[in-house]
């Protein structure tokens, strides 16, 4: 809750909207770093988030974004902010999508992969079961467990269905309009490693819901109407810019240090699938041993793509927690 006298001391500020002095955090009694920075940090600038999924490196997410992406009627002040809004929706919601899209076909392929192992393995059991080695049961129980993963895939496809369709009409096209140009399976894509996030501060010229309020705050001060209120308000709007932009912050470090970690338990699942797919066909282990641990690294991996979709996802979140692709210096109106 604002003080009296910080309410005191702003009510001779004039607000940002109104061409003069922005409210800093200080004055709403905010501080000014991010959990976890000791110092100032880089400050943020337009440039660094303009076409922010371009970064990305995806010619076809490219595509995709820009064409959603399409300016409407140019609109200032108030109308202009919620556009810019509702465009940076419109932007990270066809981003997400395409991730998630990207991810299932990366856990279909895993799938795929894994069966065709799997064949291998019926193969062996067939020719063991031939020489009396072992009995039928090996051969079953390969079956069954192909069969079982293979019945994850339908599953993934309707996902995929939904992914393109909704893509679709983000783009303001038919949800069947790019099912051709979609379905090829594609890579997650990456991003860049780290990002400059700025200052909380920052936050308060580089996002339009933070300018919206400002105009807003700026507007009851001209009427004469009750500016505690508001200016309440509009540090409830601060806080819960500062929450998302901590929150993404924190998203993507976490899943960049999940990615990391679960390289490894990767590669430790192939080996250990290595190890099992050989004993047993040197008859030294049996279908069961072999099977929990292929089971394990198919696991393993679809975890890898969690991850990186996660990573991604945590990258989208964070530019658009910044402000998204809305440059300041257009005040409202489409960059």
């Amino acid at each position: 809750m604002l003080c009296a006298s910080a309410l005191l001391g702003l009510s001779g500020c004039e607000n940002m909207s109104g061409g003069g002095r922005p409210i800093t955090l200080a004055q709403l009694g905010l501080p000014d770093l991010y959990s976890g920075d000791a110092a100032a940090q880089q400050p943020l600038r337009a440039e660094d988030l303009t076409r922010w999924w371009r970064r990305f490196d995806d010619p076809l997410l490219d595509a995709l974004v820009e064409r959603g992406s399409e300016p409407g009627p140019v609109a200032s002040g108030k109308a202009g902010y919620q556009q810019a809004m509702k465009r940076i929706a419109t932007e990270a919601a066809i981003a997400r999508s395409y991730v998630a899209l990207c991810a299932r076909q990366a856990k279909i392929g895993n799938i795929r992969a894994h069966l065709t192992i799997r064949r291998e393995d019926q193969e062996i059991a067939r020719f063991r079961e031939e020489a009396k080695l072992v009995t039928p049961l090996d051969a079953l129980q390969a079956v069954a467990e192909s069969d079982r993963v293979a019945a994850a895939i339908p599953a993934l496809e309707a996902g995929i269905a939904a992914d393109i369709a909704h893509i679709a009409v983000l783009t303001g096209q038919a949800p069947a309009a790019l099912r051709e140009q979609l379905a090829p399976p594609a890579p997650i894509p990456v991003g860049p490693a780290e990002i400059v996030a700025g200052a909380p501060s920052d936050l308060l010229t580089h996002r339009p819901d933070a300018r919206l309020a400002a105009l807003r705050l700026g507007q009851a001060r001209t009427w004469g109407g009750g500016t505690k209120g508001t200016l309440a308000a509009y540090r409830e709007a601060v806080l819960r810019m500062l929450e998302e932009a901590e929150n993404a912050r924190t998203a993507f470090a976490s899943a960049k240090a999940r990615e990391a970690a679960l390289d490894k338990a990767v590669a430790d699942a192939g080996q250990l699938a290595a190890m099992a797919r050989k004993q047993y066909r040197e008859g030294t282990s049996d279908q069961v041993a072999l099977q929990n641990a292929e089971r394990a690294l198919l696991a393993v991996r679809n975890e890898r793509v969690d991850a990186a979709a996660d990573r991604a996802t945590a990258l989208i979140d964070l530019f658009t927690a910044l402000g998204g692709s809305w440059e300041p210096e257009a005040d409202g109106r489409r960059p």
